[in-house]
């Protein structure tokens, strides 16, 4: 069995090309080839969180969060994998076919500087898919 995992690649083509080699002499190697669009689990806006100003301000941006690929699922569980310069809120939306997340990112650095965090929706789609929200601060003195 070949795979290949298709996370990150949300609203792209792909394609994976394998390479067998046999013990058959007519056919010592042959090629199978796989392509095809990976659906977007969900539709970002915007697709990058950007919080910038000066220390002691209140700095925060939304996202919203769109099914794509399923028409309804639920976040089953939220983390930021670093998560000490920002925290979040999400809450649903709307009713099916016309639901979504909002997504809200605050700033909760102090001083001046940068940082650069990811935050990891799990989702209860099968297969289970995360969704990805990457997020940058620039605080300026």
């Amino acid at each position: 069995m070949v795979t290949f995992s298709t996370q990150g690649y949300g609203g792209r083509m792909v394609r994976e090309v394998v390479k067998i080699h046999t013990n058959d002499p007519a056919y010592r190697i042959f090629t199978i080839s796989m392509s095809g669009e990976v659906r977007q689990i969900a539709r970002l806006t915007p697709e990058i969180v950007s919080l910038r100003g000066k220390p002691g301000e209140k700095i925060s941006a939304q996202v919203k969060i769109v099914p794509a690929a399923v028409s309804d699922f639920d976040i089953t569980s939220a983390q930021a994998k670093v998560g000490r310069d920002i925290d979040f809120t999400i809450e649903k939306k709307g009713t099916p076919p016309d639901n979504y997340f909002l997504l809200t990112v605050n700033n909760i650095k102090e001083g001046a500087g940068r940082y650069f965090d990811i935050i990891v929706l799990k989702t209860d789609t099968i297969p289970k898919r995360d969704i990805r929200v990457r997020v940058s601060g620039h605080l300026q003195p």
